[in-house]
């Protein structure tokens, strides 16, 4: 990605999901980037897993892995549901549901399975649900429906936000692209 504005210059399909940190190294006046491609169990128990070691330098020709067979279920949301309207019908990406206060917590939180704020929401058929990247947080934020493919914000910076109206009845799960460990779910009834 482009450090400057967040655009995709480059992708490539290890087969397995990355969940590491990449290294760069310098061979004889040469860079590389390598990087593990292991899987992870988060959000899907049945993700595809590796043991991948890519190293990669401008103008290599080693092809792609085959891309993996996509994971069938994911892990279910385990917080307690909160009702959208309590909450304005919005989830605050990149913060962590301070229950006690009954909302968002007050710092960006780059690690956490549940930060997505509220991380289980539920709303009636018809509700437009606004997903806001505080002003506060240091990152971009995202909010994408993978298996229902029904909303991706797409990448929001700070103090940006995305609408969706939801129609149909059912449950929408979703992960930050930016961090994808924070998962989401919103119950549309």
């Amino acid at each position: 990605m482009d450090d400057t504005d967040g655009r995709e210059l480059w992708q490539w399909q290890c087969g397995a999901g990355v969940h590491t940190s990449p290294v760069s190294y310098e061979i004889d006046g040469e860079q590389y980037v390598a990087v593990l491609a292991g899987g992870n169990g988060l959000p899907y128990p049945d993700i595809p897993r590796g043991d991948h070691l890519w190293a990669f330098k401008l103008g290599g020709t080693v092809a792609p892995a085959p891309a993996p067979t996509p994971p069938s279920k994911r892990n279910q949301i385990r917080t307690a549901a909160v009702a959208g309207a309590a909450v304005q019908n919005t989830v605050t990406l990149g913060r962590v549901w301070d229950a006690a206060a009954g909302r968002p917590g007050a710092t960006e939180n780059v690690v956490a399975q549940n930060a997505m704020a509220p991380q289980h929401m539920t709303v009636p058929v018809g509700t437009t649900v606004t997903f806001s990247n505080p002003a506060g947080n240091e990152h971009s934020h995202g909010a994408a429906s993978f298996f229902e493919h029904e909303f991706d914000t797409g990448r929001l910076k700070p103090g940006e936000t995305f609408s969706h109206t939801f129609t149909r009845r059912g449950e929408y799960f979703f992960n930050d692209p930016v961090f994808p460990q924070s998962t989401g779910k919103i119950v549309v009834q």
